[in-house]
């Protein structure tokens, strides 16, 4: 009985629906016009390389482009992920003029979901800082306390009667606390690359939703005025026990104008397999539904580990976006050789005796084991269909480079590779850590020795990886400026 009070509370969570307060229409410029390449994401990444700055501070281009993404799983997957960080860094690159840089200053992307989400953003707004920072401002940070106040302390309940406010508010305020001190898109854009995508799942429509751009300026809605802190509670507003995050489209208010990016998905990729198509249309479908008013007045967002537990799905109409900007991919893939794209995985296999046991336990027990067997059912599906989209890029970046030369910046312009690494918790190679670690139940408190064993795996497995280690023994540093073409001279006929 004593779960009672608790347990009603929670299902008046659901019948919350706030408005998110950090959703704002885009301003309009002096003509009238709408600078939607203004919004964080592809078309900022688009300027970089525009203006020759695509790469961080400390870092020249290397031949790499690089993506990683970081599961969900709560604070399992965060603590992971922020060794893996760590991994990157210890991973050392060798420039001919000697600089000290590492794997984790060619990153070109990085995107999170759900537990995930943290650590990306928490290095994307942060840096080099976030090594020291976002362990004792997150990770050794008994969270649960401040969920549970949500629905025991009588002057938390304003969401109860407050048709404005939700519980993921609450959470979002925490986080903004503890981690983010109000920083918002347009401070993240400050930080150059890599871009940092924060994954939430569109439960109208079922598909991933990233906090990018394109997606806001569909909207009409400006991204840079948007709290990180809210992008995340999104990200983990995890079903039933957080309202869902809800974002109102001024579509209307642009007067049927629309970002220019969100046509790239209807530039058909040759050559292209099934899913590709399939995913190029799933795509178009998306973003014809978030730029009419009439049809999306309003995006309701939940956890994002519900269309992808691994953020790659994102990734993946990540990458058709890209290929669809014909400039923008020309700039990018002619300096290109090593396409890596590593995804960490902190999520936990299923209880390991459930299977043994009569019953499965109380109602919470039943619900977390559900969901996160629908939340990883198909990890490896979105795993292989990533293995075929990334050998279609490589493609794609072979055919752009030697169409334009047979060499390019002393290489053959077929010395294209592509490698995906899966850096998961059952990579352990301890059985007792192991099945210790994969056994920690998805939620925001842990354990402190847990909280450092994950980060010193996460470290371990990135730092140790020998694919990981090649590519990095291999990269090349192509010349500042143009991508140097050459062309084989031609021999004196006899």
């Amino acid at each position: 009985m004593r779960w009672l009070p608790a347990l009603l509370l929670l299902l008046l969570a659901g019948c919350v629906v706030p408005d998110s307060p950090g959703n704002a229409p885009l301003r309009p410029r002096a003509d009238g016009s709408f600078d939607f390449d203004a919004n964080y994401g592809l078309a900022h990444y688009m300027k970089l390389v525009a203006e020759g700055v695509k790469t961080s501070q400390d870092a020249a281009g290397s031949d790499i482009l690089m993506f990683v993404t970081f599961s969900g799983g709560g604070k399992r997957s965060a603590a992971f992920g922020h060794g893996a960080l760590r991994g990157f860094r210890d991973v050392a690159l060798h420039p001919p003029d000697g600089r000290k840089i590492n794997m984790l200053n060619v990153v070109d992307y990085l995107a999170g979901v759900s537990g995930g989400s943290f650590p990306a953003a928490h290095y994307g707004l942060f840096r080099e800082r976030s090594f020291d920072t976002f362990p004792t401002d997150f990770l050794h940070v008994d969270v649960n306390d401040y969920i549970w106040g949500i629905y025991t302390l009588p002057w938390n309940w304003t969401w109860i009667f407050d048709p404005a406010t939700g519980t993921n508010d609450y959470m979002a305020r925490v986080y903004d606390k503890l981690m983010f001190h109000g920083a918002t898109f347009a401070d993240l854009a400050r930080q150059q690359r890599p871009i940092v995508s924060i994954t939430a799942t569109d439960i109208a429509n079922g598909a991933t939703f990233p906090f990018l751009g394109t997606n806001f300026g569909l909207l009409c809605s400006d991204l840079n005025r948007y709290r990180i802190a809210d992008a995340v509670a999104a990200s983990n507003a995890f079903p039933g026990l957080f309202s869902p995050v809800n974002l109102r489209s001024f579509a209307d208010e642009c007067h049927g104008a629309k970002p220019e990016l969100a046509a790239a998905p209807l530039v058909k990729q040759v050559p292209e397999s099934e899913s590709g198509t399939a995913r190029r249309r799933e795509l178009i479908r998306l973003h014809q539904l978030y730029g009419d008013a009439r049809r999306t007045k309003w995006v309701h967002l939940s956890d994002g580990g519900i269309a992808d537990n691994l953020a790659m799905r994102g990734l993946l109409n990540f990458l058709i976006v890209l290929q669809g900007e014909k400039r923008l991919f020309h700039e990018v893939a002619l300096p290109t050789r090593r396409v890596l794209v590593v995804s960490v995985d902190g999520e936990a296999g299923p209880p390991a005796h459930l299977g043994e046991q009569r019953s499965v336990g109380g109602l919470l027990n039943v619900i977390s084991a559900a969901s996160g067997v629908q939340i990883d059912a198909y990890n490896f599906e979105t795993l292989a269909l990533a293995r075929e989209q990334l050998d279609h890029l490589v493609d794609r970046i072979r055919v752009e480079r030697c169409t334009a030369g047979p060499v390019i910046n002393g290489h053959p312009c077929g010395d294209v590779q592509g490698t995906l690494v899966h850096l998961a918790l059952s990579d352990i190679a301890d059985p007792a850590a192991r099945e210790r670690l994969s056994a920690i139940p998805t939620g925001l408190t842990i354990p402190d020795e847990d909280v450092d064993a994950l980060l010193r795996y996460g470290e371990a497995l990135v730092r140790d990886n020998p694919e990981i280690n090649a590519i990095a023994a291999g990269a090349d540093f192509p010349p500042e400026g143009p991508a140097v073409i050459s062309f084989p001279a031609k021999t004196a006929k006899r």
